[in-house]
Formats: structure tokens, sequence, C-alpha cells
């Protein structure tokens, strides 16, 4: 046991002096005092199983050898880590066997592998057990730095509660030593973080949707909605004068003309000078309702889409003339997902806006045109009756 404990205290010493020289600061997480854990853990594990000294002795050597190979490359580091162990171990003319073996149990904490026998579940739960314990928040949050740093990540806040719930979640203890320490403390780490997750989702939703500015964006929308509404209201009012003021004039006009020609078989030389400009009225006039009808007609027909557009909220389904497009099943199930996501749903109301906006648009255009034919019949038909009046 002595010659062990030398050998321990030698590795101790070379694991830490590697790591302070050569570990880049980036990894916050991954360094000697996460190493020192590790082994702590895995020795108070072992302590309580039927494992013999010599695989209690090698399972301590590869928790000190573990992460070694950040030193390396943060890809692929347990090889690294399992090389590094091998050169040292055979300087020290350890056993070939117990050599292969302490590598063997370096590669099982690989991501994503499962450990086999007891050894390597013992240092699964080693490597994981700040998941159980009460600086689980401070490492994992150490943890999300170093991949920040290190990886290039960026994370906001509700991604970070998320990471770290996911991590809870899908990692578990397979030794019942390790679930009779940190079981309990785990749970209680899971709640905290999903209540963690749920405020910050809340938060990142506000933020989204305007709620850190108290009732101001429901404000904006209800605003800019009444806005389309009036506007609305007053083309549709600018539409029907045009239409009134209009036929007025076609209705006069057909009538007198007609009643003229009724009455008076002068040629059509002789009225020239009358003939023209009421023609002129006319045609303008009827130019003019034609653009202010085709202004104050509503628009029934939606956007053409499909199911896809539907589930990628890529079309605004609160306009009727694309809901109708669906089955009522359907239409329920969307607003049911808007419910759901505020985000989704200001976006929906924002599409719906835009959309009314892009009629707005159509719609007064249409008026322009009618009121300037209004106009610009009027004038014409007062120089053409001056013209004619005064050539004829």
């Amino acid at each position: 046991m002595g010659k062990t404990n030398k050998l321990h205290t030698a590795v101790e010493a070379y694991v830490r002096k590697e790591l302070l020289a050569h570990l880049p600061s980036t990894y916050l997480f991954h360094n000697f005092e996460h190493v020192t854990e590790v082994v702590n853990v895995v020795q108070k594990l072992s302590k309580s199983s039927d494992l013999s000294n010599d695989e209690k002795d090698d399972l301590t050597l590869a928790a000190w050898f573990h992460d070694l190979g950040y030193i390396r490359q943060r890809e692929q580091h347990e090889q690294e880590s399992a090389q590094l162990a091998r050169q040292f171990l055979e300087k020290k003319e350890y056993e070939a066997e117990r050599i292969a073996r302490v590598e063997q149990l370096i590669l099982s904490t690989q991501s994503g592998k499962e450990p086999t026998d007891l050894s390597e579940k013992i240092l699964h739960d080693a490597k994981w057990s700040f998941l159980g314990r009460k600086r689980f928040f401070r490492k994992g949050r150490l943890l999300l730095l170093e991949k920040e740093q290190v990886e290039g990540l960026s994370y906001t806040q509700q991604d970070r509660h998320k990471v770290l719930l996911d991590l809870q979640l899908g990692t578990s203890f397979y030794t019942t030593w390790a679930n009779d320490m940190y079981y309990a403390r785990r749970i209680k780490n899971i709640s905290t973080q999903r209540e963690n997750f749920l405020k910050a989702q809340e938060k990142t939703t506000r933020r989204k949707t305007g709620k850190n500015f108290g009732r101001g964006i429901d404000t904006l929308y209800r605003i800019t909605l009444r806005n389309h509404l009036n506007l609305s209201s007053i083309a549709d009012g600018k539409a029907n004068m045009i239409i009134s003021i209009n036929t007025l004039v076609l209705s006069i006009l057909i009538t007198a003309g007609t009643a003229g020609l009724s009455l008076d078989n002068q040629t059509l030389a002789a009225n020239f000078y009358i003939i023209a400009p009421v023609i002129v009225l006319m045609l303008s006039s009827l130019l003019a309702i034609l653009f202010a009808v085709l202004s104050a007609i509503p628009k029934v027909e939606g956007a053409n889409f499909v199911d896809e557009d539907v589930k990628q909220h890529k079309v605004s389904l609160l306009f009727f003339g694309n809901f109708l497009q669906l089955g009522k099943e359907k239409y329920v199930d969307h607003l049911r997902d808007l419910k759901k996501d505020q985000e989704l749903l200001y976006d929906d109301l924002s599409r719906d806006l835009y959309n009314l906006g892009k009629v707005l648009k159509k719609k007064y255009a249409l008026l322009t045109i009618a009121y300037r034919l209004f106009m610009g019949g009027l004038i014409s038909t007062v120089v053409v009756f001056l013209l004619a009046y005064l050539f004829s």
C-alpha cells in the first residue's frame, strides 16, 4: 500500500503540474478542482463496493487522468488522456494489464458511451456527481461559460437554463451508492432548475412581445388596428362621395342631353360647343365612378398557401379570407398554438396588420385616381367648352 500511495501522490502532482501549466484559462469547469472532486467521489463510492484493492487503485488513477487530455485538445480528449496515462504509468513501470485497464476506464467516460461494469459506473457517477450537489448551479454556470469561451457558443439566459435542465434530465446515476448520496439533492436541483427555466422563458417571451414595457405593445397593436379601420372607413366614405356626386352628374347629363336631342334638331356641328364638354364630363365621371367602386369593393379572397405554410406560421390566419380556406379543426388548432406562444401570436398580428396596410395602399391608390379623374374631368370640361365656344 505504501508503494501505491506513493504512486498516487506522484500522479496527483503530475496532473496538477500539467493542468496548471498547459490548460488554457478558458477551461473554467474542466480543471484541477474538478479532477480532484471526481477523485474524492470515486474513492468515496468505491469504499462501499466489493471491488478489489487493485481495481480501486486503477479506478483512482483513471479518475486522476480522465480530463488531462484537455491540455492537448477538446475533441476526443479522452483518447489523449488515455495516452498520457499510459506514458506516465509506463515510466513508473506499472503493470501492462493494469495500464490497459486504466485506459479502458478513461475511454468509458466518452460522451454517449454507457458504462458496462462496476468500475466504469462508479467513474461515471463520480464525473457527474455535481448534478446532485449544492454546487450544481455554480458548476453549471462555469460549464456553460467554458462552452461559450472554447466552442464559440452564445447562450441566452433561457438557453442556459434549458441546457442545464436537459443535462440533469438526461444524466442518470448507475450505482446505488451514488443514488443514495446524490439522488435527493439532484431531484431538488432539477425542480429548481425547471423553475429557473420557466422564469427565463417568461422573461424572454415578455421581452420579445414587449411585455416588459407594460401594456405599451398591446396598446400599439390596438391603436394601429384602429387606425387601419378608421382609414378604411374614411376611404369608403370618400369613395361613396365620389360615386354619389358623379352618378348625379351622369344622371343630369344623360337626362338633359336626351331631352335636348329630342327637342332640338340642329346639326351636330352647330351644337359641338355643348356636346364636346358634355361628353368629356360624362367620360370623366364614368371613369371616376369606376375607380371609386374598385376601391370600395371588399377584398374577400385570401393568399395562396399550403398546409406547410400554416405549420411554419408563414401566413396570417387572422384574416377571414385566409382561415376560411382551412377546415374548422385546423383553424382551432392554429389558434390553440397561438395561445400557447405569445411570440407567434404577436407575429401573426403583425402579418395581419401588414396585410391590412397593403389593402389600404391599394384602396387609396384607386381612390386617388378616382379623385384625379373627377378633378381633371371638371377642368377638361371647362377648357373644352371655352375652346369649342370661342372657335365655333
